[in-house]
């Protein structure tokens, strides 16, 4: 049996609902990647939602795993929503994502063993690095995008506080250009 694990993960940002819908996920054999993808969902919709986006990440992963003629899938997300969903706890009741749900539970009949459980946000960072990196390529080939959606980035004053800390990051919301700053300023200079 051939098994595999997959990490799916999804996001709407920078504001959620509404915002640019992504998802992302990785999928390892013994311990080692093989593959991750990532992609844009849906966006400036009022159904473009966190959780349409996590649910996109994990119907995305099992079609590729059953494309790739996997028989065996663990899958992991971080979302307590989706994977209590997916194993018949909490009901789906957003009209917008009873369709994913269905497909998702559809791929997942098609493998001879399927599980799915949550796992913390840090130890799914592969799904999310992808998500976050389609997210970020989007916004950059939209330049009307950074227009419609300004007030949920981060500021140029944010940005420059964060490259004098010798970070990167160009495609962050204010609130978690505020984290990080916040974060980056507690840590002792040596």
């Amino acid at each position: 049996m051939r098994c595999i694990q997959l990490f799916f993960d999804g996001a709407c940002e920078p504001v959620n609902p509404g915002g640019i819908g992504t998802y992302g996920f990785a999928a390892f054999d013994g311990g080692r990647e093989i593959y991750g993808e990532g992609g844009v969902v849906c966006f400036g919709e009022r159904w473009c939602t966190n959780n349409y986006a996590e649910y996109a990440g994990l119907v995305k992963a099992l079609e590729w795993a059953l494309a790739g003629g996997f028989d065996c899938v663990s899958a992991f997300g971080d979302s307590q929503l989706v994977v209590r969903q997916m194993l018949g706890l909490y009901a789906v009741r957003a009209p917008n994502l009873r369709p994913l749900y269905e497909r998702a539970v559809e791929l997942s009949r098609g493998f001879r063993r399927f599980s799915i459980s949550w796992v913390p946000r840090g130890e799914n960072s592969r799904a999310d690095f992808y998500s976050k990196r389609a997210y970020c390529d989007f916004l950059k080939s939209r330049p009307d995008l950074r227009e419609r959606y300004g007030k949920w980035l981060a500021t140029e004053r944010q940005l420059e506080l964060l490259r004098r800390l010798g970070v990167e990051a160009e495609c962050l919301s204010k609130a978690e250009a505020s984290r990080l700053i916040k974060s980056r300023r507690r840590i002792p200079r040596s």
